[in-house]
């Protein structure tokens, strides 16, 4: 494309030791810079207006101030070509020189401002230094690049390390004590879950249950997991975070920039699961189960299903409701006395009648009562204590007899 332009607007391209040929080129480049960055600064700024984006409306005034380089670039070839006169018997060549040393300048200019846009690119509007990050007019740099160099010479940055360490200090101990707070109950749980084991084996009844195992595993969680590990860390660097004092080791930076790792990706987690508002006591720690009915092993699996058939794993659940009701049941029986407690569970009716005999008796041996589904014989007076449960409508639960009963 250049040497087209040379070809079709310069005449005797050839012999650029002839100032009126070097002065065409001078002309047709300052014209053709002229008309290029015009159209770059008209396109930039509609596009930059649309979209809304101040660093395309900026770049579009550095493209206009290409033109107004090119513009001087074109009047200097102009006015150098002028003829000698009596004012300037040596003609007039220098113009040349003092118009290249102003587009020198239009360039540095340019150049800085273009460092500027680079340096800021790495700033959020909302930067923890309070760096502006919207320029617009030619004053905005030179305050920018000001500002900088103040921060610099007043080493500035020390400022914020010592605030930034003392509050990364802070969050890293208190999600520390949060996590403490919320797994110091973990010897109570195996302790509970124990105390279930126990209880099948003591009081079970003879059917096609042979045995139910619970057993507490380290949480699966990978937020539980990374707050473990700030926990971990937190205790065994306690007194070599943040700033340094009488009790910091030579590892302390490393001990640092650990931490900030650690809190980077506590952040990353809160961010790919907005959802996710707390962590609760289930989060601690994965409860595995065991169940082995007749010949069938079902080996340690997170979910009681396919235990066997529908009415299996209903048997299966109710017993293990049955045997937590009772643990807690028997801590409260040490300090207020025996008591019975009747309760309700769903499906229990599906179940085959030995088994519901089975159920009930399991429960009734533990004084727990079971409120059950549906009675399954044909005996009409065992229906006379079927119940339908309704809401009314301020959500209060009403218990209608289903059926009415007369021995006449």
């Amino acid at each position: 494309m250049t040497k087209l332009l040379i070809k079709l607007f310069i005449k005797d391209c050839e012999k650029t030791d002839d100032p009126a040929v070097r002065s065409r080129y001078g002309v047709l480049s300052g014209v053709v810079g002229i008309i290029c960055n015009i159209l770059l600064t008209a396109a930039k700024f509609i596009v930059g207006s649309v979209t809304g984006s101040i660093a395309i409306t900026a770049d579009a005034a550095n493209n206009l101030s290409d033109a107004g380089s090119s513009a001087v670039t074109l009047v200097s070839f102009r006015l150098a070509n002028k003829p000698a006169d009596d004012e300037h018997p040596f003609g007039h060549g220098r113009l040349e020189y003092v118009c290249a040393l102003i587009v020198s300048f239009i360039r540095k200019t340019e150049d800085f401002k273009k460092a500027v846009m680079q340096f800021k690119g790495y700033f959020s509007a909302k930067n923890t230094f309070h760096f502006r990050t919207e320029l617009i007019g030619e004053q905005d740099y030179y305050d920018f690049a000001s500002n900088l160099c103040e921060f610099v010479d007043n080493d500035k940055i020390s400022d914020y390390q010592k605030h930034i360490s003392g509050r990364y200090t802070d969050i890293i101990r208190r999600i520390s004590k949060e996590v403490g707070d919320l797994t110091r109950n973990e010897s109570e749980i195996r302790k509970t879950i124990g105390d279930i084991n126990d209880d099948f084996i003591e009081r079970n009844f003879a059917g096609v249950i042979k045995e139910i195992s619970l057993r507490p595993l380290p949480s699966s969680d990978k937020l539980m997991q990374l707050l473990l590990e700030i926990k971990k860390f937190s205790d065994e660097n306690q007194h070599n975070m943040g700033e340094a004092d009488l009790f910091s080791q030579a590892s302390r930076e490393d001990v640092n920039a650990t931490a900030v790792r650690y809190l980077l990706s506590f952040m990353k987690h809160l961010l790919d699961d907005p959802g996710r508002k707390q962590l609760v006591l289930a989060d601690t720690f994965k409860l595995e189960f065991r169940v082995k009915e007749n010949d069938n092993d079902t080996g340690w699996v997170e979910k009681i299903a396919n235990v066997g058939s529908d009415g299996t794993d209903i048997l299966v659940k109710a017993m293990v409701n049955i045997m937590l009701i009772n643990v807690f049941k028997e801590k409260a029986s040490r300090k207020f006395g025996d008591f019975k407690i009747h309760c309700m569970m769903d499906e229990i009716g599906k179940l085959h009648p030995n088994n519901v005999k089975g159920i009930l008796d399991f429960a009734n041996c533990r004084n727990i009562l079971l409120v059950n589904s549906s009675p399954t014989t044909y005996n009409v007076e065992d229906y006379k204590y079927t119940y339908l449960l309704n809401k009314d409508g301020h959500s209060n639960t009403q218990v209608v007899p289903l059926l009415k009963y007369s021995k006449a």
